[in-house]
């Protein structure tokens, strides 16, 4: 199923518009002290990437290749369930044995789990074990990131059994799932939800974003955000960026093809990122649309590789 920029506003509009109709205990993170909780400046204010002063064309590095080895082959399980409500995930694992790095594959806004199968598929073939789910953007924000927070639980609990090891986890997400994938980097740990596997962390160690839309404030009706500012701090990734201390040991690969918003999303927060002092970098494949980049591409699975397996050339 293609679907295109509008799509992913629709399914943004939803999530957020419910959000704003949660009550702020079902928003709020439990776990983490007053002193921690993310603070925007002005929620109500035009959004990071509107007023930021971006040049008219930055030149942004190609996301360079790499050799690839010969894609393993894998293992699939589909429709395995990982709530308690019943959503559903697929597992993509190596038949050989191996102790096996950890991928969760988010698809975008308005997709569902099959439109990313064929790059689950391709990453597992590098030598990973991939659970890639259906997460759902009509229980609001808090369903829609308690559902990735499960996942990636559920991951971590039961990579032993696909021949992986649950020490590390990187998140690759797609539009709407770049923006989730970043959130569950900085507060996974927060959101619990109906997780078949409740223990373990939810937050991963690495994300790679596909043209990730990372800001919903443009996309949030000003009054909303005036009446119920917490509610839009909660699914803001920018308010996330700057808890202390921050999280040195991980990495963000943010790639862009050739849409335009996603550049700007992409410039403005790899420069939050930057000013946090995290270890982030943005790269483009060029002559690639929105719906290309969640498909298999030779930079995307060698930014992937480099990530997977540190001592690839």
């Amino acid at each position: 199923m293609k679907h295109s920029a509008w799509i992913f506003n629709l399914a943004l509009v939803t999530l957020i518009l419910a959000a704003c109709n949660i009550s702020q205990t079902a928003l709020s993170p439990t776990t983490a002290p007053p002193t921690t909780t993310p603070v925007r400046s002005t929620v109500t204010s035009p959004s990071h990437v509107a007023t930021q002063s971006l040049p008219t064309q930055e030149r942004y590095p190609t996301a360079a290749l790499i050799p690839l080895p010969a894609s393993l082959q894998i293992d699939e399980k589909i429709d395995v369930p990982y709530t308690a409500s019943q959503e559903l995930l697929d597992v993509f694992s190596p038949v050989q044995a191996g102790s096996w790095p950890v991928v969760i594959v988010l698809h975008g806004g308005g997709d569902i789990k099959e439109n990313v199968r064929n790059l689950a598929r391709a990453i597992a073939g590098l030598g990973s074990v991939v659970f890639a789910p259906n997460y759902d953007t009509e229980k609001g924000p808090a369903g829609a990131f308690e559902d990735v927070a499960c996942a990636t639980r559920f991951g971590r609990a039961n990579a032993s059994q696909y021949g992986g090891k649950d020490e590390r986890v990187i998140v690759v997400g797609h539009s709407l799932g770049g923006m989730v994938g970043a959130l569950m980097m900085f507060a996974g740990d927060e959101f619990n939800g109906d997780c078949l596997t409740p223990q373990g962390s939810a937050l991963p160690d690495a994300e790679v974003s596909l043209d990730g839309l990372f800001d919903p404030i443009p996309y949030i009706p000003a009054e909303k955000c005036q009446s119920e500012p917490d509610a839009c701090l909660k699914i803001d990734p920018f308010t996330y960026v700057s808890r202390k201390p921050i999280r040195s040991e991980v990495r963000f690969m943010l790639l862009v093809g050739e849409y335009t918003p996603a550049h700007q999303n992409a410039q403005a927060f790899r420069d939050a990122l930057q000013a946090a002092g995290y270890d982030v970098s943005l790269a483009q494949i060029p002559g690639l649309d929105h719906n290309e980049m969640e498909m298999p591409q030779l930079e995307t699975l060698s930014v992937i590789m480099r990530l997977l397996h540190p001592s690839a050339p």
